[in-house]
């Protein structure tokens, strides 16, 4: 007596899970029951000890006398910026530099190998 799947529902097994999960609920109702009933009083913590409100006017009377730090203001900032860098020459001549010429013959190597690279269709 081996029965295979059908196509509809399988009632059996839904009403076995549906059983399983009200014994679960019936079971979990019974233990939050217990713990009701057997839950002990726990002690609460004692209150801080309030503090006077002398100390606290000192404190705000201290705190007026200490002399605040000077904040930045974003203009000056902006400025101080513009005239510490020097503007780039808007003309087509550059001051000769040795460390220039040697970079851009460097630079004029570079780009002939990369061109024969292009040539071989290597890159």
């Amino acid at each position: 007596n081996m029965k295979l799947g059908g196509l509809g529902p399988d009632y059996e097994t839904i009403k076995e899970k549906k059983e399983k999960l009200k014994l679960q609920k019936e079971y979990s109702r019974q233990i939050k029951e217990y713990n009701m009933r057997n839950i002990t009083v726990v002690p609460r913590l004692p209150e801080k000890p309030q503090v006077s409100s002398v100390s606290r006017q000192k404190a705000l009377e201290y705190a007026k006398k200490i002399p605040r730090p000077k904040t930045f203001l974003p203009r000056q900032a902006a400025q101080e910026v513009k005239e510490v860098l020097p503007q780039a020459p808007t003309g087509s001549s550059l001051p000769r530099i040795p460390s220039l010429e040697s970079l851009w013959s460097r630079h004029e190597r570079e780009k002939e190998a990369v061109a024969a690279f292009k040539a071989l269709h290597i890159l």
